[in-house]
């Protein structure tokens, strides 16, 4: 009873407030950029006469990078742990310059090298976030993360609604460009929200030799590896979801683009409402009870949006789908953490977006010629069976539990 209390009151400490805040406003950004993408991807796709492979071509290279980004990111934000603001801060300005360097681009080729550079944005902010969150809220991550979680909503929403306005009076390679500049201005507020806010006083493990030795033992932890691929074909699903939406309702229905940034938006938005709820839930009971049913109910939901052929309807799918996909990806990592060694925090973090990011490079690509021979809301299917094999996946998970010790880690 005491343990609990001890760790409500470091939440609401106004240190800990502080730091969720200045947490929560740069992930917004992060996701913003994320989730302005696929939108303003959908434009760059029929500017330049390209169709569904050509977009899944460009997520799959921004999701290889990003992969590749996560293996050494991993290792730097723990054995450094006291630079992961600079990590995170880096992840800021990358994103912007890499915007920038996308709204220069003419051709299909030097847009996918762009999408490229811009793939490794996401992984100097994740792994060093999550892994502060964890080590500094570990009996209450699932919420802490949900926190950080709502800043990502906020990005997710506000970025593919507001892109699809500026759509209206700026052309894509406008937005690409002036984007550099809220990167810029985010960077440095979030510098200033974060001084004297601590970040931690580890310094990581003091060899690569300790590091090694810890990092075979947690593979060699099953739970851990189930749940770090239930959560990677998690993320497969939404990101055919969100690269193929706005080309399903902008080519296939003829919807305008504002209102297919606001569908984006929607998707990966409404998460704001529901991630708290769910990550309170998953501390307080577990996170399989939380994650499998809503796990098969996104795979329903994804059939039913292949079905859509009015705004109406697709708007209503959108939107409940909206509540759990996004939610479901924060409680994926808190299953994570629970299943990692306290010392390996980050790395399990971008072992998470690692598989995530392996599994969406293929995806998209497969999806898009289905795609292209079947139909755009075929990708949808492909999308409902990545969601149903999550569900199946965290079947088998056997730690669940928040706050649980993995084996491996004990003594």
């Amino acid at each position: 009873m005491e343990s609990t209390t001890t760790h409500q009151e470091s939440m609401t400490s106004a240190k800990s407030i502080s730091l969720l805040g200045s947490l929560s406003i740069g992930h917004a950004m992060v996701h913003w950029f994320g989730q302005a993408f696929p939108v303003l991807l959908a434009e760059v796709v029929a500017s330049l006469g390209l169709g569904p492979l050509s977009a899944g071509v460009i997520m799959g290279v921004r999701s290889i990078t990003g992969a590749l980004a996560n293996i050494p990111m991993g290792v730097f934000a723990d054995r450094f742990a006291n630079r992961r603001k600079s990590f995170m801060t880096l992840s800021l300005i990358w994103f912007g310059t890499s915007f920038f360097l996308i709204g220069l681009a003419p051709n299909f080729a030097l847009v996918a090298i762009a999408a490229g550079v811009l793939g490794v944005a996401s992984s100097l902010w994740h792994p060093p976030a999550l892994g502060l969150l964890t080590t500094r809220f570990p009996e209450r991550k699932g919420f802490a993360m949900a926190i950080h979680g709502v800043g990502a909503g906020i990005g997710d929403l506000t970025g593919p609604i507001t892109v699809g306005l500026l759509l209206l009076v700026l052309s894509w390679q406008d937005i690409f460009r002036i984007s550099l500049l809220p990167a810029l201005g985010i960077a440095v507020l979030f510098v200033l929200l974060m001084r004297g806010v601590e970040t931690g006083s580890e310094s990581g493990h003091r060899s690569l030799s300790d590091y090694s030795q810890a990092l075979k033992a947690a593979a060699r932890h099953r739970p851990l590896l189930i749940a770090l691929l239930a959560g990677g074909m998690r993320s497969a699903g939404q990101v055919v979801l969100i690269t193929f939406l706005p080309l399903y309702a902008l080519n296939d229905l003829d919807i305008s683009s504002s209102v297919v940034g606001v569908l984006s938006g929607l998707l990966v938005g409404m998460s704001l409402v529901t991630q708290p709820i769910l990550g309170y839930l998953s501390d307080r009971t577990s996170r399989k009870v939380v994650i499998l049913p809503a796990m098969l109910l996104l795979a329903v939901l994804a059939i039913v949006l292949a079905q859509q052929e009015s705004t109406v309807g697709l708007l209503i799918t959108v939107v409940v789908i909206g509540l759990f996909m996004f939610s479901l990806a924060t409680l994926f990592n808190a299953l994570v953490m629970d299943n990692a060694p306290g010392d390996l925090q980050s790395t399990a973090a971008a072992a998470a977006f690692l598989v995530g990011l392996v599994l969406g490079t293929g995806t998209p690509v497969a999806a898009g010629l289905i795609a292209r021979e079947t139909g755009t809301e075929s990708a949808f299917y492909v999308a409902a069976v990545f969601f149903f094999l999550s569900a199946v996946l965290t079947a088998f998970v056997r730690s669940g539990q928040s706050g649980s010790t993995p084996r491996f880690a004990s003594g």
